[in-house]
């Protein structure tokens, strides 16, 4: 194999490598173990590549893959397993209900099939069992007549809400599901105990469902990045076992040349006189010329063998690297879904919990203060009444993109169900607060509203809380709450901040 052979396979070498090392980047995150093994494998592969070291790496990602898809099902499995438990609990507790024993059964049947799943999508489903989890424990069965006690309303409320903001998400990705839009507008009108039960049960199938299939996408994406990575394996081995034999190759032709040097060097040595001397020179001469051509037809074939193999590795690499770009693409549009609220396009209260979290760290940090606001619609109940659920959706669109046009750059709105929105203000304290707040009231009031040929004016109520050192956000979050409905009692339209504790 002359230079420009060996550069061409060594610049072939080079772009295999930083083609895995990038490809290696999309899995980031994945899990720890899988994360500390691709960087190994980057760092075999960087600067001057290491096949032999990097395809040792390929072989334990190859057993890291098996092994956490094995994982998944273990946690499917356990988690599948408690959603049974909640479910048989309920069963029992309400034996008397034949509509609900139904339901359940339906739930139950789909939690004993055998399937993979999300991790979030799991979460959010055990979080649903939890709330209902906390219903009251209801009077012994063996005296029919004696009722359950009702709900405390403050687990309604928070119930209300958590199975709103689902409907919310799930009405997103099927909007034209009947049933889901007939469900969100009875939450809207408010639910007895018995339907909110009933709406749960509906959800907890929805979220099921959804389960099965992003698993089913994900073991996929996963069996199939296992054996491309199988592949490329087999075919790292074998560019080490070609160039391996091409290296034994080279050095078997030099000795043979070198011994052809050494049978010439004997033959003028001998002096066996000129015309001799000429035909043992031609003899070796021709030897020689069938070696170097041997030789290059051998460097050729070589050449060919390395060039196909690095062909079918990139083109493998290229596969490889569109199904993860696409696997990317599906995750940030379901997490963009997940976060955004399908009605008013603004944030939802997944991505409020992520944001004040991150916001709540970074005021402890800095130094500087963090306000929390809570507001509600005015009356927003009466146009719905009035006017239909229609006009309160186009209503909670144009007041939410009016709040959101009226935030600077860093200031943070989410819609937290209902009526209601929640605004994360940094490095702003409790005077500056109520400023802003005006400033929204104001805004919304200024709105040019018109429904059936009837002017109506906006108004929201606000309550407002800033962060102390020794507080969560669940607590701010009721202060705020709590000055809220100060606001209401106060008449309305206004803005009550709690200044007590700062």
């Amino acid at each position: 194999m002359n230079s420009s052979q060996l550069q061409s396979v060594q610049r072939h070498n080079e772009m295999l490598a930083q083609s895995v090392i990038r490809l290696s980047k999309f899995f980031e995150g994945y899990s720890a173990d899988i994360d500390n093994e691709l960087q190994t494998l980057r760092g075999h592969l960087a600067g001057t590549p290491d096949f032999s070291l990097a395809s040792v790496s390929i072989g334990k990602l190859d057993h890291l893959f098996q092994g956490d898809i094995k994982n998944v099902r273990r946690y499917t499995a356990s988690s599948l397993s408690l959603i049974e438990q909640s479910v048989r609990t309920l069963q029992q507790r309400f034996a008397q209900d034949t509509e609900f024993r139904t339901h359940a059964a339906s739930v139950l049947t789909l939690a004993n099939q055998p399937t993979d799943s999300l991790q979030a999508l799991l979460k959010v489903c055990l979080n649903s069992l939890s709330l209902i989890q906390k219903l009251p424990t209801p009077c012994d069965t063996a005296t029919p007549e004696v009722r359950t006690a009702p709900l405390n309303p403050s687990i309604t409320r928070s119930l209300q809400e958590e199975l709103q903001h689902l409907l919310d998400s799930y009405t997103q990705l099927q909007p034209d599901n009947i049933q889901l839009g007939n469900l969100r507008h009875r939450l809207l009108e408010g639910l007895n105990e018995d339907d909110l039960l009933q709406a749960c049960l509906v959800i907890l199938r929805l979220i099921v469902k959804d389960s099965m299939g992003e698993a089913a996408m994900s073991g996929e994406v996963i069996q199939s990045l296992h054996e491309a990575l199988g592949k490329l394996n087999k075919n790292v081995e074998k560019s080490i076992v070609h160039t391996h034999q091409a290296f034994v190759s080279r050095q078997k032709t030099d000795e043979v040349f070198k011994q052809q040097l050494n049978d010439i060097e004997d033959m003028v040595a001998a002096d066996t006189g000129l015309d001799g001397l000429k035909e043992q020179t031609r003899y070796h001469l021709k030897k020689m010329a069938s070696t170097l051509a041997q030789r290059k037809e051998s460097e050729r074939t070589e050449q060919q063998k390395i060039m196909s193999l690095l062909s079918r590795m990139q083109t493998q690499l290229d596969s490889l690297e569109r199904q993860t770009i696409d696997y990317r693409k599906k995750l940030a549009q379901q997490h963009c879904a997940s976060h955004t609220d399908p009605l008013t396009q603004l944030p939802n209260r997944m991505a409020y919990n992520e944001k004040i979290v991150s916001a709540w760290q970074h005021a402890q940090a800095s130094q500087q203060p963090l306000s929390l606001a809570v507001l509600d619609i005015d009356h927003f109940k009466n146009i719905n009444d009035r006017f239909g659920h229609a006009a309160g959706d186009k209503t909670l669109q144009v007041v939410a993109n009016q709040l959101a046009q009226g935030l600077n750059e860093g200031e943070f709105i989410a819609r937290w169900g209902g009526e209601e929105f929640v605004l994360v203000y940094e490095n702003t304290g409790p005077t500056a607060l109520a400023e802003k707040l005006e400033k929204l009231r104001t805004r919304l009031m200024a709105l040019p509203f018109k429904f059936k040929q009837e002017r109506l004016t906006i108004t929201a109520s606000f309550g407002g809380a800033t962060f102390t050192a020794d507080e969560t956000a669940e607590q701010v979050f009721e202060r705020a709450d709590q000055k809220l409905y100060e606001a209401k009692r106060s008449g309305r339209n206004c803005v009550v901040i709690d200044q007590d504790r700062y």
